[in-house]
């Protein structure tokens, strides 16, 4: 049974299993009509999975509103971070504060909601995170009760985590959302000292490094998202291939397959609230669901891990 967790400081607490509605809405995993997709949402929600991550640019804001027809009658049970932060997928940034009050409109509408429980700002640079304007319109949405935190959502690569840390040790964050797993620590384990520091709840996608620590790394691998595997060389795959075939040691004779080892050992982090997997199928549902069951990795097994993973664990 899916384990649940605070997000951070906040009132919100959170299925420590996330669902990103990107695999249902950016074609990469295979088509998804309405029907399906919602059928995904429900069952993943009925297993225990409280927590969606979409946003308002994706497809258009499919996924928002996939969500209000999976969940319009449960939104009170249900938590729902969304991304604004340009007009379009891949086009120009836009942090002012009249593009957020008219990204939140139409994020609500889609939702078919009142309220965002999470807005996140979406690879905001310095400009922004420095911007009071930005700041001050946000606090005012939460005045006016639109949504009940705002966040960032950084990653991959070092992008962002000069600003993100800034903005947390300044603002009153509700959640970071970064890259990390345990082929790719770097740098977004940087996050983690600070978020300790002052109680900040942490968000983690891509925790199977882009497929290749899901079950079916070849057929993971073929769909992407975008944004996880775009910005790395030609050689990443075959690298973390090589990688994941000397992880064995981190999931062998401890009930657990390669793709729930990952997500636990993300999860070891405390400051991480909930973790994003790919869910593209009902077995991943079940698969990821049951991370909560195993053990928790020790402090001895944590410290094996980082010392394996400076050492690239045994792939030059």
């Amino acid at each position: 049974m899916v384990n649940y967790r605070p997000m951070g400081k906040t009132e919100i607490e959170v299925s420590e299993i996330g669902f990103g509605t990107w695999t249902l809405t950016s074609g990469k995993w295979g088509a998804f009509s309405p029907e399906k997709a919602v059928e995904l949402l429900q069952y993943a929600y009925s297993q225990g999975i409280v927590y969606f991550d979409t946003s308002a640019v994706q497809a258009g804001g499919l996924g928002e509103q996939l969500l209000a027809k999976a969940f319009k009658d449960k939104r009170e049970m249900i938590v729902v971070t969304t991304k604004v932060g340009g007009a379009a997928e891949g086009g120009k940034k836009d942090f002012s504060p009249e593009h957020l009050r008219k990204a939140v409109d139409a994020s609500l509408a889609r939702l078919e909601s009142s309220y965002i429980d999470v807005l996140q700002l979406h690879h905001p640079d310095m400009a922004a995170v420095t911007n009071e304007g930005m700041w001050q319109a946000l606090e005012d949405l939460k005045s006016e009760g639109k949504i009940r935190y705002y966040g960032l959502a950084f990653g991959p690569g070092p992008a962002g985590l000069e600003e993100g840390r800034v903005a947390m040790r300044k603002r009153d964050i509700g959640c970071i959302q970064v890259y990390y797993n345990v082929l790719e620590q770097e740098p977004s384990r940087k996050f983690f000292p600070v978020a300790l520091e002052i109680n900040q709840g942490m968000v983690i996608r891509a925790p199977h490094a882009g497929g290749a620590l899901e079950a079916n790394p070849a057929e993971a691998a073929a769909f992407p998202e975008d944004e996880d595997l775009r910005v790395k060389g030609a050689d990443f795959a075959a690298r973390a291939a090589r990688q994941a075939a000397n992880l064995r040691w981190i999931y062998d004779g401890r009930g657990m397959t390669l793709p729930q080892a990952s997500l636990k050992f993300v999860l070891s982090e405390e400051t991480v609230c909930s973790v994003l997997p790919n869910i593209y199928r009902p077995e991943h549902v079940d698969e990821y669901g049951a991370v909560s069951d195993f053990e928790a990795y020790s402090q001895a097994d944590l410290g094996e891990i980082a010392e394996q993973f400076r050492k690239g664990f045994g792939v030059a």
